[in-house]
């Protein structure tokens, strides 16, 4: 994994040339500064390369989460995530923590994923209804209700999802009510939660 500060003049190193053939495909992550830690200073890398396979593995799995059109909400989590894990692991991260958000901020975050469980929701737009940084945003949501807003706003559609599914209605029609690119994506999380598909778990309340 290759870390390029700002200003710096992004080139492929000769490892990664030499391992294509002297033909190298890279993909870079241009970081919004309204992601890194709230402070004075700036975090520094003191190296250009880091062997990080958990954390390359994580950036990849990403990418791959751009490319398939994962939802948006999902994707902006993942990446302050492991923003968060690449400067713990291999930074100087300056700054103080800032204080969590006031409670009444907090609700009305949460009144909108409540009230939009169909839309694709951005981390943009709950950070500018709380007032704060998107990584303030889910470093306080975290505290206050126990799980970032993604994760939030996932339990929220599957238990209404349980509900539809159990009513009779079909995983392709619960997935386009709640929002969902397509079935696929609700069972995806459906297995992540529960250990089951959609359809699986269908049979089992019908």
């Amino acid at each position: 994994m290759t870390v390029i500060e700002p200003h710096e003049v992004v080139s492929c190193l000769d490892q990664d040339k030499a391992a294509a053939d002297g033909q190298a495909i890279v993909q870079l992550m241009f970081i919004d500064a309204d992601l890194m830690p709230v402070g004075t200073g700036r975090p520094r890398f003191h190296e250009v390369t880091y062997p990080d396979r958990s954390l390359f593995n994580s950036i990849a799995a990403l990418h791959r989460g751009l490319a398939h059109g994962e939802d948006d909400l999902d994707l902006e989590s993942s990446l302050i995530r492991l923003l968060t894990v690449l400067l713990a692991r291999h930074a100087d991260a300056p700054g103080a923590a800032s204080p969590t958000l006031r409670p009444r901020a907090l609700r009305q975050v949460r009144e909108m994923l409540h009230s939009q469980l169909n839309s694709n929701i951005k981390l943009d737009d709950l950070a500018a209804i709380a007032g704060c940084s998107k990584r303030h945003l889910i470093r306080s949501f975290r505290q206050a209700y126990g799980v970032p807003p993604h994760h939030y706003r996932t339990l929220l559609r599957l238990a209404r999802a349980k509900s539809m599914l159990a009513a009779g209605r079909s995983v392709a029609e619960t997935a386009a009510e709640l929002g969902y690119c397509d079935q696929s994506q609700l069972n995806r999380h459906f297995r992540r939660e529960f250990g089951m598909s959609a359809g699986g778990y269908a049979r089992t309340v019908r």
